[in-house]
């Protein structure tokens, strides 16, 4: 009897141990894969301690990120060089008899690689978007130049050189369905102005060079769907002349205003600007954050050297303001800029002076409340089954001799040859200031700054334009 209880039991047994087996098994399975991805977690963690990243989004990376790019090649040639004033390189400064600033002379030509960017846009969420673009150029700056922004080392171009490869890494805070008002946190273009930084032709224009402001900043603004929109803005700008160049202050900033209206023929747009100091656009702080520049500007008169290897920017900010307008109807397009001073600020290679070192000199140190205006006219039409762009332009400048030309007239034809290749030709005129305008004279006679060249420089210039995407 002990022994059929023994054999029903085991018959019982294997019965039920497919079943019985079968759950212990899930549950091994379970609490080894558990205990694995602990393991694996833990070894992520070991080898990517120092490595943030590796972010996932449900539907991938295809459905939030947009990569796309953008290069454009210039070929430049010209009778005379519309850079009428170079700086010798430090270097050579003692060689040079009278003055380190040297007037040019002769054809120029070149090859350049204005700008090839990458550009990553995303979509976070229904609120949050962010955007980045990294920015290559062949451009370099000048022998012993300094800064974020380098003076450029051609007798061609004046847009300073981004020696950072990073140009804007910004995120906005936006959901217009919900509210007209946006945050905005990162490095970015500052709303003074307004341009395409890497344009044809425009990007050259003066009224561009001193409204340019790339810099972190905080913007807080808003869009409204009758079409006004505006915000405010700060960032830290460049270090002062009284930190020793070095210190850096949230100290600059400011706000705009504009209006936009568009229906299915005609879009108008207009807006003004103002900002603290307009001395961290990128073009001044090319030269101001420079020792090689400042030393060059002083160094046969300044009584005690020491003091001219201090870099930064004017102790005074200097306000400005701006008018944009643009018009647009049908094919023909028309836009204007004016930015003035509302205080003389000191000339960049004489920053170092602590005070003007005779009383009847002080003029001479400083640009007299700065004034620039242009406008431009364009036309669109199809030439040859493609869509093509006539621009006529004019710049003029008024207080800023020896460095920006006083008028700059061009005309430039922009043919898009298919979806992502454009092909412009342009043709440019400076004039600068009259010779001798805005030199300076050192109080033992010396010639400190040479002024303007009073030349007059006519340039072509062609445009190989590609976007992908």
């Amino acid at each position: 009897m002990r022994f059929k209880l023994i054999i029903f039991s085991l018959l019982a047994l294997g019965v039920s141990c497919p079943a019985f087996a079968a759950g212990i098994y899930v549950r091994d399975s379970a609490y080894e894969q558990e205990v694995m991805r602990e393991q694996v977690n833990k070894m992520d963690w070991l080898l990517g301690r120092n490595q943030p990243g590796g972010f996932d989004q449900p539907c991938g990376w295809k459905c939030r990120i947009n990569l796309s790019g953008w290069m454009n090649t210039d070929a430049y040639i010209t009778n005379t060089p519309p850079v009428f004033l170079v700086v010798t390189p430090f270097d050579n400064l003692l060689s040079v008899q009278g003055t380190p600033f040297n007037q040019t002379s002769n054809r120029a030509s070149d090859l350049l690689l204005n700008n090839a960017n990458l550009f990553v846009d995303t979509r976070v969420n229904n609120w949050m978007k962010a955007n980045m673009s990294f920015v290559y150029t062949s451009l370099s700056g000048v022998p012993g130049s300094q800064g974020v922004y380098q003076i450029p080392n051609s007798f061609l171009i004046y847009q300073p050189v981004n020696s950072s490869k990073l140009d804007t890494a910004y995120a906005t805070l936006q959901h217009f369905n919900v509210s007209p008002v946006y945050l905005r946190i990162g490095k970015e273009y500052v709303p003074f102005g307004n341009y395409d930084p890497y344009s044809f032709v425009t990007s050259e224009n003066p009224t561009q060079l001193l409204s340019t402001i790339n810099a972190t900043t905080a913007q807080l603004g808003f869009t409204m769907p009758s079409g006004l929109y505006g915000s405010i803005y700060t960032f830290a700008g460049q270090p002062r002349l009284s930190d020793g160049g070095s210190t850096r202050r949230i100290q600059n900033g400011g706000v705009n205003l504009g209006y936009t209206y568009s229906d299915c023929i005609s879009r108008f747009n207009i807006d003004a600007g103002y900002v603290a100091s307009i001395t961290d656009t990128n073009f001044l702080s090319a030269y101001y954050t420079n020792k090689n520049i400042e030393v060059a500007g002083v160094i046969s008169d300044l009584p005690n050297p020491d003091q001219t290897n201090i870099a930064g920017l004017p102790n005074q900010k200097t306000p400005a303001y701006n008018i944009n307008a643009s018009f647009q109807w049908g094919p023909l397009d028309v836009s204007g800029q004016y930015i003035a001073t509302i205080r003389n600020f000191r000339k960049p290679f004489f920053l170092a002076f602590p005070v003007p070192l005779t009383p009847n000199l002080e003029t001479d140190f400083t640009f007299q409340k700065p004034k620039l205006w242009g406008f431009e006219l364009g036309l669109t039409f199809a030439a040859i089954a493609n869509q093509t762009r006539l621009a006529v332009g004019y710049q003029a400048t008024k207080h800023l001799a020896g460095i920006l030309p006083n008028r700059k007239i061009y005309v430039d034809y922009l043919m898009n040859i298919s979806q992502w290749f454009d092909v412009g030709v342009a043709i440019i005129q400076n004039k600068d200031y009259s010779l001798g305008e805005g030199q300076v004279i050192g109080d033992r006679g010396s010639l400190l700054f040479p002024g303007a060249s009073g030349n007059k420089s006519t340039m072509g210039q062609i445009r190989a334009s590609i976007k992908f995407a």
